[in-house]
């Protein structure tokens, strides 16, 4: 007869990522983002109460089932849920979780804290403290820690005008309709909720009549950054930043592709349109400022 028994024990995890507390946030709220470094969920339901559900394993080993329940939210600054973890059939550990996000001079401190109750031996907790680590190294490679794997595409103007106005142009979707997409394009927005998690989506009407759908959803918003994630045909990460140069503003769009592969095919279709982009924004805000 197989012996029963259980094993308690509480351990703490800190990590410093070079993201603000909104971007390593939206790592865990958003569930696409999510997907980069965590195992996809077949259930995200992102509140309080509601649940992410995922299985999964290595190719000829056991399914490992994750079934989490978030217990409290605070957005950018606590993530409390607790979860069951099973192999196969049985199971194995069920456990709380709790991370928490501080501002720190490098960017934010995460504090992954776990008291969990281990059953008969299957799991240990020093092997699951290991694993947790390996994860939030994934994370931080998710958020762009590796400068090796990243694959950007970079274009930066001076603007004659406030920083105040060009955030405008680009949070009022009156406004960014005007001027958004290379020269000869036009925009019909269907849905434009601006807010960490928020959607974006759109169509773009190409000069030769030819309609380009767009799905975007925004990761991070506040007067000196904005950062999405495009989700139709090729995926990457925009983010726009807002600096105060001389009485205007500098603007930095920069294009973050997942592989090297989509750099290579969309570097010399993004670098031209752009900047094509960032002349129309120029011309917006001249009549504007005018």
């Amino acid at each position: 007869m197989q012996q029963r028994f259980t094993t308690h024990t509480t351990f703490r995890i800190e990590r410093i990522y070079r993201a603000t507390p909104q971007r390593v946030f939206s790592a865990w709220s958003d569930q696409s983002v999510k997907a980069r470094w965590f195992q996809p969920a077949e259930v995200f339901d992102f509140r309080v109460g509601g649940r992410e559900f995922s299985q999964g394993g290595p190719a000829g080993g056991p399914v490992f089932t994750f079934d989490a329940y978030f217990q409290e939210i605070v957005p950018n600054e606590r993530l409390v849920y607790s979860y069951s973890l099973d192999q196969g059939q049985i199971r194995i550990s069920v456990s709380i979780a709790t991370i928490e996000l501080v501002p720190a001079s490098e960017g934010t401190k995460l504090v992954f804290t776990e008291q969990g109750t281990f059953f008969d031996g299957h799991d240990t907790p020093e092997q699951r403290e290991h694993g947790t680590k390996q994860l939030l190294d994934l994370l931080g490679k998710s958020l762009g820690e590796s400068n090796a794997e990243k694959f950007e595409l970079v274009s930066r103007r001076k603007l004659d005008a406030p920083r105040n106005l060009v955030y405008r142009a680009w949070t009022d979707p009156e406004l960014l309709a005007q001027w958004w997409g290379p020269d000869g394009f036009t925009n019909t927005f269907h849905t434009f909720d601006l807010r960490p998690g928020g959607v974006w989506e759109y169509t773009m009407h190409g000069p030769d009549g030819a309609d380009y759908p767009n799905r975007n959803v925004f990761q991070e918003i506040g007067p000196e950054c904005i950062v999405l994630r495009h989700e139709t045909g090729h995926h990457f990460i925009l983010t726009a930043t807002f600096k105060d140069v001389d009485g205007g503003t500098e603007i930095t769009f920069r294009q973050t592709l997942e592989s090297k592969e989509d750099y290579d095919k969309l570097k010399p279709i993004c670098e031209e349109g752009n900047e094509q982009n960032l002349d129309r924004l120029g011309s917006l805000l001249k009549r504007l400022y005018a």
